[in-house]
């Protein structure tokens, strides 16, 4: 075991590019010179590039003994792969800067290092550079270049009153999941043998999100213009879509697609982690019925219609259930200013 502080920033640099040498990641043409250098240079040759960057902070998005490290490099990559999904483009380049402190294990930057490598070699994307610096808390900052070669990305600006709102996947999973870790109730396991393989799917998609990089690419081509990713929660990234394009909602909670056993194993909190929830890393998009059953027929991604875009009323949002009763929610999500 080494620590931060009994070696270098360059023999840091160093054991690091030894894991992203060792890595099966392909090189991309269109980067020219990366890691060694002042800078990256890069030749992007497709017509649009996106740059989306993110950060994770200790004790403010991730507790350390609560997460492998394999899995905290996975997810804060994911996080950002996730943002360039929801333009329609797949990753092209990735710079990190992390902020250490001087008694963290080299080896546990190593592996984090490794789950970086593990989601480029999976989604694509080379990572190009960044820095490394001494601080009080751990943190990692991330900026990923993506790019497509359509004529437009996707946007949150262009819903507009008639469009069905359609997600991806099952939501409120990864909520569920933190639930477990940081809040666990022994009880949720009292005579239950079988309690791993119930939870584990929760702890799974909390600590490994898998980013819809091809699917994004299939909305944009079949037309859609509308899209968003669900990190901050589907009523607040919902909201965000009805802001920028000055329209309302209704959304149906009965139709929102969950885990098969997310309400009987959280039945006074399921509504909540699908609504408020975040990290679902899921896509959130509007368009026409045609257009969402060309999706599900191209996808090999659950599709769901949960609700419909309305003409910008007093209720931004509004929440019903099968029978057309009004559903009180509260909209939390996430917001890094306030307390959740």
């Amino acid at each position: 075991m080494t620590l931060v502080s009994e070696i270098s920033e360059f023999e840091l640099i160093s054991r690091l590019e030894k894991v992203l040498n060792s890595s099966s990641t392909v090189a991309d043409a269109q980067i020219k010179l990366g890691i060694g250098d002042d800078a990256a240079v890069l030749t992007p040759q497709s017509k649009n590039q996106v740059i989306s960057s993110d950060a994770l902070v200790e004790n403010v998005h991730f507790i350390y003994d609560q997460i492998s490290m394999h899995n905290l490099g996975w997810k804060a990559l994911a996080s950002n792969y996730s943002d360039i999904a929801a333009m329609g483009c797949e990753p092209l380049a990735v710079s990190i800067t992390l902020g250490v402190k001087k008694n963290q294990k080299i080896e546990d930057l190593e592996n984090i290092y490794g789950g970086f490598c593990a989601i480029t070699s999976t989604y694509g994307g080379s990572i190009i550079g960044g820095d490394i610096v001494k601080s009080k808390e751990f943190f990692i900052s991330i900026s990923v270049i993506g790019q497509n070669n359509q004529t437009s990305t996707l946007m949150r600006s262009k819903a507009i009153p008639g469009d069905l709102i359609a997600v991806s996947g099952e939501i409120g999973s990864s909520s569920a999941g933190l639930r477990l870790i940081s809040d666990f109730d022994t009880s949720l396991y009292e005579n239950e043998p079988d309690k791993s393989s119930k939870f584990l799917p929760f702890l799974t998609s909390h600590f490994k999100p898998e980013p819809q990089i091809e699917l994004g690419k299939i909305i944009l081509d079949c037309g859609i213009k509308t899209c968003t990713d669900i990190s901050d929660g589907l009523i607040r990234d919902l909201s965000n879509i009805c802001d920028s394009s000055k329209v309302s909602a209704i959304v149906n909670i009965d139709q929102i697609p969950t885990a098969t056993n997310l309400k009987s194993l959280f039945p006074n909190d399921w509504d909540q982690f699908c609504l408020s929830g975040g990290e679902d890393y899921q896509l959130l998009f509007t368009g026409t019925l045609n257009k969402v059953k060309q999706i599900q027929k191209q996808s090999t991604s659950k599709i769901t219609v949960i609700g419909e875009i309305t003409k910008a009323s007093d209720t931004k949002i509004s929440i019903v259930d099968n029978s057309n009763n009004q559903i009180k929610y509260e909209n939390k999500g996430w917001d890094h200013f306030k307390e959740s």
